[in-house]
C-alpha cells in the first residue's frame, strides 16, 4: 500500500464516528477539557516564541549588516515572515481545530504517512532535543547565581561498561527543571497554563523593562544610528539573507497554540487570532528591544561582543547588569521549556489516538484530563537525551528535515483548497495565495542555503526522514494487520 494513501476500511471504522462529528461541527469531541481562552493562547504563542534567540542573535546580525537601520529591517522582515506563516497556519487550524498541530495538518493534506513522519520526528528529535538544549542552557545562566549548577562542577563519577561517566551540576539542574515542569503539567492543564501565563507576563515585563531602563538612563547615544559607509561592500542581498536565518529562528514558535486546539474554547476563533496577535506583539517587542540595544551599544561593537544584552545592561547598571541579564534569560528559558512541555505531548496523543503510536500515550488522566502518559514519555526521553549529551548533534542532523516538513505544512493550504474545497473555513488566510507563498518561498530559500552550506548535514536529515518509513510500516501493520 502506498505510504501516502488514505486509511483502509478498518481504519475508517475505528475513527469514523470522530470524523463524522468533525464534519458536522468542525470541532472534535475529546476527553480533554477545553480550558484555554484567547488570552491563554496568545500568552502561549508569545511564551514559546520568546527564547534565548532575542538575546543572542543581535550581535551576529549586526556583524553581517553593519548598519543599525538594516538590523532593525532584518528583525522587521523576520516578523513579517513569521506573520505570513502564522496567517497561513491560522486557516489550517480553523479547518481542523484538534490537538496535534502539524501532525493533524499533514495527515489531512497528504495522508497518514506524512502526518506520522512529522509526529515521529517531533517525538524522537524535535521537542525533546529542544527541551534538552534549553534546559542545559538554563543551567549555564543559573551558574551566575550558583556555580555548582553548571557543567564545570562534577558531582558523581563512575565507570559504566568500561567507560567513564560524569554527572555534573548542569545535568542535575536540567533534569530537575524537566522533571518538575513535567510533573506540574501532569497535574492538569490549569496548573501548566497558570505557570505559563505567569512566566510569559514576566517575559514581556523584562523585554519592556530593560529598554525602558536603557532609554531612561540617557547613557546611550542616538549617534549610533549613523549610516556606515561600507554597509554595501559585501552586497546587501546576500548579507540580509544570511542575517535572516538567525532572525527567523529567533521568531520560531508562533504556531504553538495550534498544538493545543483540542483544549481551547471556541478554537476556530481563538487559535487563529492568537497566532496573529501573538506574532505581531512579539515583533513589536523585538523591535523595541533591538532599538534599545543599538542605542546603548554601537552596531560596530556588537559584532565583537559575546553578549550584547549583557553589555547593554552593564552599561546602565554596572556589574549588577550581568545578574539582571542572567535573571531575565532564566525566566525566558523557563517559559519556553514549560510551553514546549505543554505542546509536544499533544502531537503524540493525537498520533496514538489514530493508532500510529503507543496506545498508552492516548490515555487521558481521569482526574486531571491531560494526556499524562504522553507528557511523561516526553519527559523521560528528554532526560535520556540530556544524560547522553546527544541533543546538539541530533538537532544539527535533523533541522533540515524539520524545515522541509514545516514548508510542506504551510503548502497544505494550497493542497486542501484544491482537494477538499468542502471543508468549512471560518478563516481564510488574508492575501491568499501570496501570503502562504511568501512563507513557503522564504522557507525554501533557507533550505537552499543550508543545502549549499551544509550538504552532508542536509543529506543526513533526508536519511533521518527515510528511516521513518520502516517504522511507519511497523505501526501500520500493528494498527491494521494484513495491510
Amino acid at each position: 500500500m502506498p505510504l501516502g494513501s488514505c486509511v483502509s476500511t478498518n481504519a475508517r471504522e475505528s475513527i469514523g464516528p470522530l470524523r463524522d462529528h468533525e464534519a458536522s461541527t468542525g470541532v472534535n469531541e475529546t476527553p480533554l477539557r477545553r480550558q484555554l481562552g484567547l488570552t491563554d493562547c496568545i500568552l502561549l504563542v508569545i511564551g514559546t516564541m520568546v527564547g534565548t534567540g532575542i538575546f543572542l542573535t543581535t550581535g551576529s546580525v549586526a556583524g553581517v549588516l553593519h548598519s543599525p537601520y538594516l538590523v532593525l529591517v532584518a528583525w522587521l522582515l523576520g516578523g513579517f515572515f513569521a506573520l505570513a506563516g502564522a496567517l497561513t497556519y491560522a486557516e489550517l487550524s480553523a479547518c481542523f481545530p484538534q490537538s496535534g498541530g502539524h501532525y493533524v495538518f499533514m495527515r489531512e493534506a497528504y495522508g497518514p504517512f506524512w502526518g506520522f513522519l512529522d509526529g515521529w520526528l517531533s517525538f524522537v528529535v524535535s521537542f525533546p532535543c529542544f527541551l534538552a538544549f534549553m534546559a542545559m542552557g538554563l543551567s549555564e545562566y543559573a551558574g551566575f547565581f550558583c556555580p555548582a549548577l553548571t557543567a564545570e562542577h562534577a558531582v558523581i563519577r563512575f565507570s559504566l561498561a568500561g567507560a567513564a561517566v560524569t554527572i555534573h551540576g548542569g545535568h542535575l539542574t536540567a533534569l530537575a527543571v524537566i522533571t518538575v515542569l513535567t510533573v506540574l503539567n501532569c497535574l492538569g492543564l490549569r496548573a501548566g497554563r497558570n505557570v505559563q501565563n505567569t512566566l510569559t507576563v514576566l517575559k514581556i515585563g523584562c523585554l519592556v523593562f530593560l529598554p525602558a531602563l536603557i532609554f531612561a538612563s540617557g547613557k546611550g547615544s542616538w549617534s549610533h544610528f549613523a549610516f556606515p559607509e561600507d554597509v554595501f561592500s559585501g552586497g546587501l542581498f546576500p548579507a540580509m539573507a544570511g542575517a535572516l536565518i538567525g532572525v527567523t529562528f529567533a521568531y520560531s514558535g508562533w504556531d504553538a497554540s495550534t498544538y493545543m486546539a483540542g483544549e481551547v474554547r471556541r478554537p476556530r476563533q481563538s487559535v487563529p487570532r492568537s497566532l496573529a496577535v501573538g506574532t505581531v506583539l512579539v515583533t513589536a517587542l523585538y523591535l523595541i528591544f533591538n532599538l534599545a540595544l543599538l542605542y546603548q551599544v554601537p552596531a560596530s561593537r556588537m559584532s565583537v561582543t559575546g553578549n550584547v544584552t549583557q553589555e547593554a545592561a552593564e552599561g546602565v547598571l554596572g556589574r549588577a547588569g550581568a545578574g539582571i541579564t542572567s535573571g531575565i534569560v532564566l525566566v525566558t528559558i523557563l517559559g519556553a521549556i514549560n510551553a514546549t512541555i505543554m505542546i509536544g505531548p499533544r502531537v503524540y496523543y493525537a498520533m496514538a489516538t489514530d493508532g500510529l503510536f503507543f496506545r498508552r500515550l492516548s490515555r487521558v488522566h481521569p482526574r486531571f484530563k491531560v494526556p499524562a502518559m504522553a507528557i511523561i514519555a516526553q519527559g523521560v526521553w528528554t532526560c535520556v537525551i540530556i544524560m547522553t549529551g546527544t541533543f546538539a548533534g541530533l538537532l544539527t542532523y535533523t533541522v533540515f528535515a524539520l524545515l522541509v516538513l514545516s514548508t510542506l505544512t504551510a503548502a497544505a493550504v494550497y493542497v486542501l483548497r484544491v482537494r477538499r474545497p468542502e471543508i468549512a473555513r471560518p478563516y481564510r488566510v488574508w492575501g491568499y495565495p501570496v501570503i502562504p507563498a511568501i512563507y513557503c518561498v522564504g522557507s525554501l530559500s533557507i533550505l537552499a542555503n543550508m543545502l549549499i552550506q551544509s550538504p552532508l548535514q542536509s543529506a543526513a536529515s533526508l536519511v533521518a526522514m527515510g528511516l521513518a518509513v520502516p517504522v511507519y510500516r511497523y505501526w501500520r501493520s500493528r494498527w491494521m494487520p494484513g495491510t
